[in-house]
Parts: structure tokens; C-alpha cells; sequence
């Protein structure tokens, strides 16, 4: 006997123990997660189906383990009616929902990525064929309060056909959308929103304004007393903030069209038809131009493009061109009708929005 005492080699096996103990538990967490990830789209489909939509996905798988979780649906598809003799069906080539492994058991945070693309077929207005590259919206929050939705879609392209005729077509560079609880929600119901379309072209307004030119659209603003969200039905939360008598205060529009620019700010609201009504002090640069698309050419808009657009005169009748030329007149949304300055715009009405 050497006298070296023996060497409990139990302990060498405690660390690979501990290991398998985490990785089991951890495993049986994911697949409860991906229980979750399940029943959370079967409960879409459910609430959906109680206001009229009927989804439906042929095909769904789930992965993505260790570490996140990716519902996959493939070529999920909708129907629903609209009215008495208007039926409307929709197909989307794919669906994914992701959540990481960490948010998976309460879903504060997922991300949906859609795979173009989409087919809506209208028994009346005909059929809506909607293109991307790529397209994702992420939601956080949850069944009682949002914290943030964000929608990014680059190269999106929307084309209506009616009876085999393309009616409408459109195209965009990137199209996103933000809404987010603002930090400084101390009264609840106070919401920071963003829109921006980049290097827009709709051949429709390229015609009738005569100009190719893409358009550049952005907003920022704020959504007070949006007090509640209906997961099920986004009609339903607009007609509840405007109900609760909610305004959008506009912080900024910008609008541009080539040289032709127009930027605003003001407050928005909903009337009792549930049209856009409300005031925005709004600049329109290059007004000359602006002037005419608004229907308010002619006389008038002449008149108003030299004394508020225009150089001041000279003595021999020209006019001095500057390298901008602006207006500042409010433009008010009324009872449907859209006034710029004393002047309403000629044949134009506001619809519902729903």
C-alpha cells in the first residue's frame, strides 16, 4: 500500500450529468414552446373564422430547434364573404412564423415572413396579384396590450385585373410601416406611428398628372387614445378609437412627385361615416405645378402660382424664377370634400375607409 488515498470518480461525472439534465429540460421546453407556436395559429384561425375568414393551411410543418421556432404553412389559403353575392378568396404561396426559444412561451415576440405571392380573387372587383421580394412584420406585446408592430416589404407590386384586363397596377422600391406604444404613454392609449414609401410609381397617376416621376411618401405622427386592440378584427380597434374620440396628431407628411413637393402637419380624425376628416397647415413647394394637379389650374391657379409661387414681377412683365417656389395654405378634410385654401378640389370625394 502506497498510502494515496482512492479517487471518487463520481465527480468526474457530475459535469456530463448536469449537461444532460439542461439539454433535456431544455429540449422539453422547445417542444412546449413549439406546442404554443401551434395553438397560437390554430387560435388565429379560429378568431378569424368567428368574423367570417376561414383559413386554412395544407400543409404545416415546425422546426428550428435549439434554439428558435419556425412554423412553417404552406400555400395557406382564405375565403370569406363580403355581402349577400361577393365572395372573396385568398392564397398566399408561404407562410413562416418564428419566435425565439426564450419568448416562445409567452409569444411577447414573433415574426412572420410571407413568401409572395399573394392571390385575392373578388367575385365582384376581380382579382388583386400582390409581388415582393421579401416581406416580414414582426409583432411584440400581448393579448392585452401591444408594445409594437413593424410591416417591411421590399419591391412590393400590387396589379388588379378585371375581366382578364389589368386595371390597376402599382409598384414600390420598399413600403414599411411602424406602430409602437410611445415611451411616454403615462396616461395609456398614446402611439408613435411611421409610414414611408420609397420611389413609388403608379402608372395610373403618372397619367393623369401627366409626369413619370416616382413618388417618395412619408409620415410620422401619433395615435392618441387608442385604448385597445382587437387581435381578431382591426375594423373593430379603429371604429373603437373612433368611438373613444381619437386623433392622429400629424407630426409631418411629406409628399413628392419629381420637383413637386408637399409637406404638412396638423391633427386627423374619423367622422361619423368613418372618413378622414381635419386640418393640416400644409407647404406645397413648386405650387405652380401643384396647383394643377389639384384641379386648380386655369386663371385661378395662375393667379395664386405668380403672387404666392412665383418671382415678383419686373418692370417689363417677367417674372424673376427662383429655385423653389412655395405656398402655405391649410388644407382641411370636411364631409368628404378636400379644401385647399378658399378652393375645393374639383371631383374629388372621400371614401369610408372601411
Amino acid at each position: 500500500m502506497d498510502g494515496t488515498a482512492p479517487v471518487n470518480r463520481k465527480g468526474l461525472y457530475l459535469p456530463v450529468f448536469a449537461l444532460a439534465v439542461i439539454a433535456l429540460a431544455w429540449t422539453g421546453l422547445w417542444f412546449f414552446g413549439r406546442t404554443k407556436v401551434s395553438d397560437a395559429l390554430d387560435q388565429f384561425f379560429k378568431n378569424q373564422a368567428e368574423i367570417g375568414r376561414n383559413w386554412s393551411c395544407p400543409e404545416k410543418a415546425i422546426s428550428g430547434y435549439p434554439f428558435r421556432i419556425e412554423l412553417r404553412c404552406k400555400e395557406p389559403t382564405y375565403t370569406m364573404s363580403v355581402g349577400p353575392n361577393q365572395k372573396v378568396r385568398g392564397a398566399l404561396k408561404g407562410l413562416t412564423v418564428v419566435a425565439t426559444t426564450a419568448g416562445a412561451f409567452n409569444l411577447a415576440h414573433v415574426i412572420g415572413e410571407f413568401e409572395a405571392p399573394l392571390v385575392v380573387e373578388d367575385s365582384i372587383l376581380g382579382k388583386k396579384i400582390s409581388n415582393w421580394k421579401t416581406a416580414r412584420a414582426s409583432f411584440r406585446g400581448n393579448a392585452s396590450r401591444l408594445e409594437r408592430v413593424s410591416v417591411e416589404i421590399d419591391s412590393p407590386q400590387t396589379e388588379i385585373v378585371i375581366q382578364g384586363e389589368a386595371a390597376f397596377q402599382s409598384s414600390a422600391e420598399k413600403l414599411e410601416f411602424h406602430i409602437a406604444e410611445a415611451s411616454d404613454n403615462t396616461t395609456g392609449g398614446a402611439y408613435n406611428i411611421s409610414l414611408g414609401i420609397d420611389k413609388a410609381n403608379v402608372p395610373l397617376l403618372n397619367q393623369a398628372l401627366n409626369s413619370t416621376d416616382l413618388i417618395d411618401f412619408s409620415l410620422q405622427g401619433q395615435l392618441l387614445k387608442l385604448a385597445s386592440i382587437d387581435r381578431k378584427d382591426w375594423k373593430q380597434s379603429i371604429e373603437n378609437w373612433r368611438v373613444a374620440g381619437g386623433t392622429m396628431r400629424v407630426d409631418g407628411i411629406k409628399l413628392q412627385k419629381g420637383l413637386p413637393r408637399v409637406e404638412a402637419k396638423g391633427d386627423l380624425r374619423l367622422d361619423d361615416s368613418r372618413r378622414l376628416s381635419g386640418r393640416l397647415d400644409a407647404q406645397f413647394v413648386n405650387a405652380d405645378t401643384l396647383l394643377q394637379q389639384f384641379g386648380l389650374g386655369g386663371n385661378v391657379g395662375g393667379l395664386l402660382g405668380s403672387l404666392l409661387g412665383g418671382g415678383r414681377p419686373q418692370a417689363g412683365g417677367n417674372a424673376q424664377p427662383r429655385p423653389e417656389r412655395s405656398i402655405r395654405l391649410p388644407l382641411v378634410i370636411e364631409n368628404g370634400r378636400v379644401g385647399v385654401g378658399p378652393f375645393r378640389v374639383p371631383g374629388f370625394q372621400m371614401k369610408p375607409i372601411y
